[in-house]
């Protein structure tokens, strides 16, 4: 396990207890003074971490992605769907969701409970960008309903082909900030007061995306999608409204981001 994935599940524990540290996996003197008031084991940070499979096997890293962070919640399974409907078994694609929820590390815990619970399946992101899924969760393969009726690129049922990302945030009419205005309309995002995705969960979802892309060659870029845009596509334009403006850009813009950056690291 490299030491900045062990750095970053330590600075998310602190803040658990009540610290405010960037979980960046740099060891700073913010860090140094938190760890100072705060007490815990090794054994225990390593205890929930789950590095893939994948993980385990694969060479180097690219300069500028990092391993996520994945944490098991025992005692919870989603239903067994088998793979992907794609040639490889990965997903092809991914769905960006919001919960309509809180963002600590309790409400992403409850959340893949909840998921469980209604027999759906995808990721869950705290405000920390730490991701949470169910035991025996291959987070390539693994698949679960999370998209509804939806569609993209004539892909139709999108949830047998795209992975699910859900990220901690209440959305649209939080009566909790930050938040971002949307005052007109704009193509498939609905007016309204958005509560604010956090800086860490935007910057985990743009690594987690493109550390997936270095081990899933069939993932497309191109196919990263909102909830409200695969809804839009289907003819239910306003039925769901995640990412809309909780995202600091359009889906649009941020899949060029995206590519950009793939492009950048030659991936």
């Amino acid at each position: 396990m490299k030491i900045e994935t062990l750095v970053k599940k330590a600075q998310a524990a602190m803040n658990q207890k009540g610290a405010t540290l960037t979980v960046d996996g740099k060891w700073g003197p913010k860090s140094e003074t938190a760890a100072a008031h705060f007490e815990f084991k090794v054994e225990a940070i390593l205890d929930n971490l789950v590095i893939p499979e994948e993980v385990s096997k694969t060479n180097e890293p690219i300069l500028g992605i990092t391993e996520p962070i994945f944490v098991t919640v025992k005692g919870s399974k989603f239903k067994d769907r088998g793979n992907y409907e794609t040639p490889s078994g990965k997903f092809k694609g991914l769905t960006v969701h919001y919960t309509v929820s809180g963002r600590s590390a309790a409400a992403a815990e409850n959340m893949v409970r909840f998921l469980e619970s209604k027999g759906y399946g995808c990721m869950v992101m705290d405000e920390n960008g730490i991701i949470y899924i169910p035991e025996n969760f291959d987070v390539f393969k693994t698949w679960g309903y999370h998209s509804g009726v939806s569609e993209w690129k004539g892909i139709t049922g999108v949830s047998d082909h795209f992975a699910g990302m859900e990220i901690c945030c209440w959305g649209i009419g939080s009566g909790v900030g930050p938040f971002r205005d949307v005052t007109t309309a704009q193509g498939y995002i609905i007016a309204g007061k958005y509560q604010q995705y956090t800086a860490a969960q935007e910057k985990a979802l743009i690594n987690f995306i493109l550390w997936a892309k270095t081990k899933n060659p069939e993932f497309d870029l191109d196919y990263v999608a909102g909830h409200d845009e695969l809804r839009k596509e289907a003819q239910e334009l306003g039925d769901k409204q995640d990412p809309g403006g909780s995202l600091s850009t359009t889906m649009p813009a941020f899949r060029q981001l995206l590519k950009t950056k793939a492009k950048a690291l030659g991936i």
